[in-house]
């Protein structure tokens, strides 16, 4: 798997804005006029925040950290869904390390920490002639000082504040998810996704649970989540014993 981009990155500008409609359609706008690899783009606030499913990501000012990173891979499009795996390992191991607690992946891309999630990702890319992507965009949001008045009725998420008692300065929480995405990405680069994908297999919260798996809301498979494989496809065995991969969609489970 040959890549165009080696070494170190992210290191080359950040971006500020007080606000974006969404940092994922500015890092859009900006790699398809020639912005470099490794470029980030951070909003205080974002008013059309977006996460998977074309879903709305809140996106209020001071209580999160919302962000996009340029990438510029060369590599079939088949492989793109490793990108996405690697963000959100190094998203887990960044949280990890900053706080001590232990967070979990949902597959593919939500980051968890005592069952609530913490952390969503989107992964997008433009196609070049030959079919390698020629640019990716990959958008975090991590829910860094919300209180619980802040997410209301929605039961379901969590931030650091609530998890730790801490309110974190956001310089900080960007600093340890682009240093361990950094190396991980230069990883991936000189040797490959094996090890990456071995680390989101030991962080993953969905493997060997009962799931059911939905496009656009609708149930089309259920059964025991099984392993990954190296594309990034969720292999789910189902009660008459038949395994399929989705590539696509999203799954409910009980705990993670």
């Amino acid at each position: 798997m040959k890549m165009a981009e080696t070494g170190t990155i992210l290191h080359n500008q950040i971006q500020y804005y007080e606000e974006l409609a969404s940092t994922n359609l500015k890092a859009l706008e900006l790699a398809k006029q020639g912005a470099a690899g490794g470029t980030v783009v951070v909003a205080a606030r974002q008013t059309a925040g977006r996460g998977r499913m074309r879903r709305k990501w809140e996106s209020p000012e001071g209580k999160g950290l919302w962000f996009s990173v340029i990438l510029r891979p060369t590599i079939a499009a088949e492989y793109c869904a490793q990108i996405t795996l690697l963000a959100a390992v190094a998203a887990a191991q960044a949280l990890q390390r900053l706080t001590n607690k232990n967070f979990s992946i949902k597959w593919p891309n939500d980051i968890m920490l005592d069952g609530k999630k913490i952390c969503g990702i989107l992964a997008e890319m433009a196609l070049a002639a030959d079919g390698s992507i020629e640019y990716a965009v990959v958008g975090i949001g991590i829910n860094i000082n919300m209180s619980s008045e802040d997410f209301g009725a929605l039961l379901t998420a969590t931030s650091l504040y609530l998890a730790t008692g801490i309110e974190y300065e956001h310089e900080q929480v960007l600093k340890a998810f682009l240093d361990e995405f950094s190396l991980l990405y230069s990883h991936w680069h000189s040797c490959g996704f094996a090890s990456i994908r071995q680390a989101w297999l030991a962080n993953s919260c969905t493997l060997g649970q009962k799931v059911i798996v939905k496009d656009n809301d609708t149930e089309i498979y259920s059964g025991t989540a099984e392993d990954m494989d190296d594309y990034g496809s969720l292999l789910v065995r189902n009660a008459a014993g038949k395994i399929e991969s989705f590539d696509f969609g999203e799954i409910s489970i009980r705990s993670c």
